[in-house]
């Protein structure tokens, strides 16, 4: 038989498409399924009459397939599907604009609010979060909102709501006792409305206390402990006789104390090496180095929260000899 190209979608090889509404996924799929194909036969996807490579085609079994994943307004537009050989083509179109764009996402968003998972506490650094993941969301055609004992949530200086594509959130920062009791999250996407809740009180609300204080405990180890912060080059190398002046920057609440050592051992300062510190700013200087200054060099940091090493390899090379690192 010859086939020739019929009307849009109306092709004698095309049979349709569909939108996918598995909630296993938060792409938009259109899919066609091929039948009288030969071994030659072409399957081709465009997008606003341009190729669009990302499609798929099995000719095993006849099935096309494009997948859009987290659809957006940019993808909106004409998609024409394109089946080829020499006995003609036929294709079929999705006009994938306007009120038809704004249908997927209103389906997108009910599938997303129906595929949000129980609420979840979790005690963080800040305080204590509630958390539900979803396969989407959209805020143009997804509403959150969340209750506290029946009374409607607003978002202040100590109770903070959003939203990510995978995600739904409260988090209370340095919680109290009256943030104990029930919460609700509902969930609106056009007709359908869903709510979830959680009990933060008993051993779920002192659960995620300890949990927030260990965390915050650590932060303030982590923020204060003594470091070294930049400053420090990998390998220094440098000529005999010429004078090398090494600086980093530390940091550290309380100021932290500061030891330079040579190969792990510590550097007595005198003769040719000095050191200065100006605030958090710390320099090393060796005058006329020779090659036994040559070594692994560390800057050894500590307060009460902790220490740190900050670590330099020096290589000294004689006059007239190229640069060369020193293997430790």
């Amino acid at each position: 038989a010859i086939y020739k190209k019929n009307k849009v979608g109306k092709g004698s090889r095309s049979r349709g498409n569909a939108i996918s509404k598995s909630p296993e996924s938060r792409s938009h799929q259109k899919r066609h399924a091929v039948t009288n194909t030969k071994k030659e036969t072409r399957f081709q996807w465009f997008f606003q009459k341009r190729e669009f490579p990302a499609g798929q085609y099995d000719p095993q079994t006849g099935a096309g397939l494009l997948c859009i994943e987290e659809l957006s307004k940019e993808d909106q537009g004409v998609y024409r599907a394109e089946v080829s050989d020499d006995r003609g083509e036929d294709d079929t179109i999705l006009d994938l604009r306007d009120e038809a764009l704004d249908a997927i996402f209103t389906e997108l968003g009910r599938i997303g609010a129906l595929s949000a998972t129980p609420l979840k506490i979790q005690g963080t650094e800040e305080g204590i979060r509630l958390f539900s993941k979803v396969k989407y969301y959209n805020v143009k055609y997804m509403k959150t909102t969340w209750f506290h004992k029946e009374k409607r949530l607003e978002s202040g200086d100590r109770v903070r709501a959003g939203t990510t594509l995978d995600e739904i959130w409260l988090h209370i920062l340095d919680p109290k006792d009256s943030d104990k009791g029930k919460y609700i999250l509902e969930i609106t996407a056009g007709k359908e409305v869903r709510q979830l809740s959680a009990d933060l009180s008993g051993q779920a609300f002192e659960d995620a206390m300890a949990e927030h204080q260990r965390l915050k405990a650590l932060a303030i180890i982590e923020k204060n402990r003594a470091k070294v912060v930049r400053g420090l080059p990998d390998v220094a190398t440098i000529m005999e006789d010429k004078t090398l002046c090494l600086t980093c920057v530390v940091s550290g609440d309380p100021a932290p104390e500061i030891y330079w050592l040579k190969n792990d051992q510590p550097v007595t300062f005198l003769d040719r090496y000095h050191m200065d510190v100006k605030g958090m700013e710390v320099t090393i200087t060796i005058e006329r180095v020779n090659s036994e200054d040559s070594g692994r060099y560390g800057v050894f940091v500590k307060n009460k929260y902790g220490s740190e090493t900050g670590q330099v390899t020096i290589s000294v090379f004689k006059h007239g000899e190229e640069e060369k690192v020193l293997q430790m």
